[in-house]
């Protein structure tokens, strides 16, 4: 009886915790409001392929990628080829019309959802602004992490992961760098939904 409780204690402390959102299963359900009030959920764009964006208007790299036109362009680029763009703002302090002014102002075509209570975002284990997800038409998950490849603002030659993925999704090629680490400015989650980095 002892060694069956010390193999269940041994069990707990040394089995890794399973992550609530893993690249190759399905992405996780949600709901969320767009700037317009409407909701607008996951499964409306099955067979699709869908880029998940958590930022915030208030982060300096958010700011620096829009003011590139990263993710613009991307979502422009790809939108031909049914790609479906969903920005997530799971900042606690902001509110839809925080997002319908960062859509005015940027001139946005696509969904900016607002996940205030951050939610949908722990759900995801969105850390960083900017965050990336790309789910595939079968709704399964094939790349999570960062935008791209330059997080000290100074490559010359820059690797984006997201059009990385989203071509190889495309051509029917495995994904060359399903995960990476994002870099950016901490989701700033209401203080009782705050995950650990």
């Amino acid at each position: 009886m002892r060694k069956l409780l010390y193999l269940i204690i041994f069990l707990m402390v040394w089995t890794p915790i399973v992550e609530a959102v893993r690249v190759d299963f399905l992405a996780p359900s949600f709901t969320l409001l767009d700037t317009r009030g409407a909701p607008i959920s996951l499964s409306d764009f099955r067979g699709k392929h869908i880029v998940l964006e958590w930022f915030n208007p208030d982060c300096r790299i958010v700011q620096r990628h829009y003011q590139d036109k990263t993710m613009h362009w991307l979502a422009s680029n790809y939108i031909s080829q049914e790609v479906i763009w969903l920005a997530i703002n799971s900042t606690y302090y902001m509110t839809q019309e925080d997002n319908i002014r960062w859509k005015d102002t940027k001139g946005l075509h696509y969904h900016l959802l607002g996940d205030f209570t951050g939610e949908v975002a722990k759900l995801y284990q969105a850390k960083r602004t900017p965050q990336m997800y790309v789910i595939d038409p079968r709704g399964i998950l094939i790349y999570k992490g960062a935008i791209d490849d330059n997080s000290s603002e100074n490559k010359q030659w820059i690797l984006n992961y997201v059009q990385s993925a989203l071509d190889e999704s495309l051509a029917d090629m495995p994904i060359s760098h399903p995960k990476t680490e994002p870099y950016g400015c901490l989701v700033k989650y209401n203080e009782e939904l705050k995950i650990k980095n």
